[in-house]
């Protein structure tokens, strides 16, 4: 068993891997900056003075960087605090990580993708369209230029369990369920929405395969099998809450605030590679969240 410090462990997928690392026996060293808690370190991964002394002091000997803003339309509004946190913040994490001799699981996104031609390959050349796309991607080329050793784990739209369903881009889908006047819905952009739990197993893979043996270096794609747009994820959605979905209507052309790539479909065949694949499929694992999440469900007047 390993010491593992987990960024962003307060966020929806830190939360996940924090989970799956405990349940297979791993000494977990969670951090969060604004939601930070008895059993979470309070760390501002902005401060690099900071950033080498925790690391320093509590010597792990692998960190899972889940820490980022992932939100598109927040990115393009506030560039430079995306850049501090999607790039400063991961580029002082790495060179305490090397100078530590521990190795880096850096979570970046498959909107380094144009969404053009898919799917893609882990070495398919990169073209973001967005900030938020952009600003990953250095934080990719920075963690691995600081080691080769590196590992970076690009992921697609993701949902877990929540404590309130506006921090899955899959579960705030609900609320337009809930909202019963006609409006439209994406059915252009072709999503594969993936499940935290599927992920964090995977990254627990990814870890003991490391440990086992140093070989798992380089760009990885982790993703559920299915793709779908907005609108038919919200199908799903209303038939496990038993909601009606006559209201909403299938709209063919972009929605969204900030400029979104139409597919970025991702080919995971170097962690198949390793025996590592997706588990999960959509409806079962959406029904699990949001079983999961019956307290913002609870919010919104929702059983299941």
């Amino acid at each position: 068993m390993a010491k593992i410090m987990v960024t962003g462990a307060t966020g929806l997928l830190g939360r996940a891997v924090v989970k799956q690392l405990e349940l297979t026996g791993h000494e977990v060293v969670a951090t969060g900056f604004s939601r930070a808690s008895e059993r979470v370190h309070k760390l501002d991964l902005t401060a690099p003075l900071a950033v080498e002394a925790f690391i320093a002091r509590e010597q792990p000997q692998v960190i899972v960087h889940c820490a980022a803003e992932r939100r598109p339309d927040v990115s393009e509004q506030n560039p430079q605090a995306a850049l501090a946190l999607n790039l400063t913040a991961s580029q002082a994490l790495a060179m305490a990580v090397k100078a530590n001799n521990a190795w880096l699981i850096y979570i970046s996104t498959d909107y380094v993708f144009d969404g053009t031609q898919p799917k893609y390959a882990e070495d398919a050349a990169t073209h973001p369209v967005n900030f938020y796309g952009e600003s990953k991607l250095k934080g990719e080329e920075i963690v691995l230029n600081t080691s080769a050793d590196f590992a970076v784990l690009r992921l697609p739209i993701l949902y877990g369990q929540v404590e309130k369903l506006s921090e899955s881009a899959v579960l705030v889908l609900v609320n337009q369920l809930i909202d019963r006047r006609a409006q439209g819905v994406d059915h252009w952009a072709v999503r594969s929405p993936t499940s935290t739990a599927d992920i964090a197993q995977a990254i627990d893979k990814m870890i003991a395969q490391h440990i086992e043996a140093p070989i798992v270096q380089g760009i990885y794609h982790f993703s559920a099998a299915e793709t779908m747009t907005k609108y038919q994820m919200l199908l799903t959605l209303g038939e496990i809450l038993q909601l009606s979905t006559a209201h909403l209507t299938p709209e063919s052309t972009p929605t969204d605030n900030a400029k979104r790539p139409r597919d970025c479909t991702l080919s995971c065949t170097r962690l198949a590679a390793l025996g590592i694949c997706s588990e999960i499929n959509f409806a079962t694992g959406v029904h699990q969240a949001l079983t999961q999440s019956s307290g913002a469900l609870a919010a919104l007047g929702l059983t299941l």
